[in-house]
């Protein structure tokens, strides 16, 4: 569906009958797609692709083959490189969708039901992984599979089905109102976001206590408005907790792409790629509120987008004990571009107090720093974060960011700052200023930016400033002291590079009519005052269009001489709403309207 964004009034009331009517024959065109052939994945996506085609009623015995093989997912030895205990949780969700979709249809043989009732009654299916959706995805899992076996006992909890329903349904209910009230901690996530989804869709459909499925229905909406309010075109923009480099430089490659495609019908399914498929979703029985719809698809006027999120804590992920911390996150979304920016974090606890066996987790234990029973509460913050981003609306792969480089998983390569969390940034609507102040005893000395040349209709330097142009958009980057292209290797054309350990950005994002010209804005900008202190760590930039804006590394935020209240809200846009820690939600589209509380 191409949006058209002077449409108004009856038109609006139109795209959300015509995207609820739509939806089933989105939901048969994703089935038939993926269950048409397989894709070379990793080793469980692979096994769960394959399992697609019985999904349509087709490979049913090659179906009961891979379940089975699944099912002895924690049977298997460690082979030295993945730990069978890392993504048992993934495997339980995924036997747990197919054994609610057939077991009561004759479609599973009988020894695939053995094998599946051992893997949850014999094993702990927990992973040794300790996050967010890790949690969420064993709880749940858990929850769905006592309701089926709950007079057997779960070995490895030493207690009956029966036992865990009544611990599963309170902790659940704990875990959905405390992100309702404080947001989620890998927040925005086009990635996690999606095995949340599934975990959801799940509960929804099977859950047998009617408050908990409503729960998660008001969940669900929340998530889809809460995506939608940042989203440009199908693309999840501004800041996010917890991506990979693949959705930091494309996001073509985000697996949220199947929602906002199943949902809200924003793109051709030929613009999905296979991996992003969510069976889930697709089966299950949820559709999303009209105000959601509307919210999605008729927004028309550029807003602002403020939110505040609660620290994610591996220690203490529920929580029993709510870190008083957050993380504010700015969004300034137009019809043809959106840029958002983490705009301040608060320091996590050096101590917590619920320690966890950081050990166990294997991307937490990095070369000894951390000992068994010591908190890495404080350990965990930027963890593959992505502090801020401008993305237009022509490209799913023009964008525009900077980032200090790291050499792990969980500070890589063009995502996350963790045990460094050396960059600083702020917004104002068009404009953003960025600090960058690197330990020494970081390994990477550098900062860069990601400037893909040919996702640009024009790419123009000019008195040691970039400018881009897509479509009608265009945008200044300035980084401070100096840059250069990458010339060479798998970033040519697509990396510049800032050497030394101190550095100011500067971006500004407008439209061709704001400014009359390409060249107009250039001169512009160029002329526009710049005040960097590299030893003082301070940068003031005075933009025409959106203010004086002024940063240090200390947590000041100025604007037009005054400092920036960052006391944010949960959620505080025209399109969304919530009072921090209420957990009472307003959803807002042009013509409909949604009110709930948790």
């Amino acid at each position: 569906m191409k949006i058209d964004f002077s449409q108004t009034g009856l038109k609006m009331k139109e795209n959300v009958a015509a995207c609820l009517q739509g939806h089933e024959s989105r939901c048969r065109t994703l089935l038939e797609r993926e269950a048409s052939g397989p894709i070379e994945l990793p080793s469980l996506d692979n096994l769960v692709h394959r399992l697609y085609p019985m999904a349509v009623g087709r490979d049913i015995a090659e179906g009961n083959v891979i379940l089975r093989e699944l099912a002895e997912w924690l049977d298997r030895p460690s082979d030295g490189i993945q730990n069978p205990q890392g993504e048992c949780d993934f495997v339980a969700l995924k036997l747990c969708r197919f054994w609610h979709l057939f077991h009561q249809k004759s479609v599973l043989e009988p020894i695939t039901v053995e094998k599946i009732r051992g893997f949850y009654l014999r094993h702990n299916f927990a992973s040794h992984y300790q996050s967010e959706n890790h949690a969420l995805i064993f709880h749940a899992t858990r929850y769905l599979m006592a309701q089926e076996f709950s007079q057997e006992t779960f070995q490895a909890y030493g207690k009956t089905g029966e036992e865990l329903i009544p611990l599963e349904v309170e902790w659940l209910t704990r875990y959905l109102r405390h992100r309702a009230q404080r947001g989620w901690g890998e927040f925005d996530s086009a990635v996690y976001m999606c095995p949340d989804w599934e975990c959801l869709c799940g509960l929804y459909d099977y859950s047998q206590d009617v408050a908990l499925k409503e729960m998660v229905g008001k969940m669900m909406n929340l998530l889809l408005a809460d995506m939608a309010v940042d989203s440009l075109c199908g693309m999840y923009a501004g800041a996010h907790g917890r991506i990979y480099p693949h959705q930091a430089l494309d996001h073509g490659w985000e697996p949220t792409r199947v929602l906002q495609y199943l949902y809200f019908g924003l793109f051709e399914p030929t613009e999905i790629t296979g991996h992003n498929f969510l069976l889930d979703a697709v089966l299950c029985t949820f559709r999303p509120h009209p105000a959601v719809i509307d919210l999605a698809l008729n927004r028309i006027e550029p807003y602002e987008n403020r939110e505040r999120k609660h620290l994610h804590n591996l220690a203490d992920v529920l929580p029993l004990e709510p870190l008083e911390g957050s993380l504010r996150k700015y969004t300034y979304w137009t019809p043809d571009y959106a840029m958002g920016a983490v705009q301040f974090q608060d320091a996590y606890p050096t101590n917590s107090p619920r320690p966890c066996d950081c050990l166990s987790h294997p991307l937490m234990a990095l070369h000894g720093q951390v000992d068994a029973g010591q908190s890495c509460t404080h350990e965990y913050a930027h963890h593959q974060q992505h502090q801020w981003d401008l993305s237009f609306a022509a490209r799913p792969d023009a964008r525009l960011f900077t980032h200090h480089p790291g050499q792990d998983g969980t500070h890589n390569y063009w995502t996350g700052d963790r045990l460094c969390g050396c960059g600083h940034f702020f917004q104002n609507k068009t404009a953003l200023v960025a600090l960058y102040d690197i330990p020494q005893s970081q390994p990477m000395h550098w900062i860069h930016a990601y400037v893909p040349r040919a996702a640009f209709d024009e790419v123009v330097e000019r008195e040691g400033a970039l400018f881009v142009r897509s479509g009608e958009s265009i945008a200044a980057l300035l980084i401070l002291p100096r840059y250069r292209w990458t010339t060479d290797g798998e970033w040519k054309d697509r990396e510049v590079i800032s050497d030394g350990l101190r550095h100011g950005v500067i971006c500004e994002v407008g439209s061709l009519a704001d400014f009359g010209s390409f060249t107009a804005f250039q001169t512009e900008i160029l002329s526009n005052v710049i005040r960097y202190d590299e030893l003082a760590m301070t940068l003031a930039y005075a933009s025409k269009h959106a203010g004086v804006l002024e940063i240090d590394t200390h947590g000041r935020r100025q604007w037009n001489g005054k400092p920036v209240d960052l006391n944010y809200v949960t959620y505080d846009s025209p399109h969304l709403r919530s009072a921090w820690k209420s957990g009472q939600i307003e959803i807002i589209g042009s013509s409909e309207s949604l009110k709930f509380e948790f």
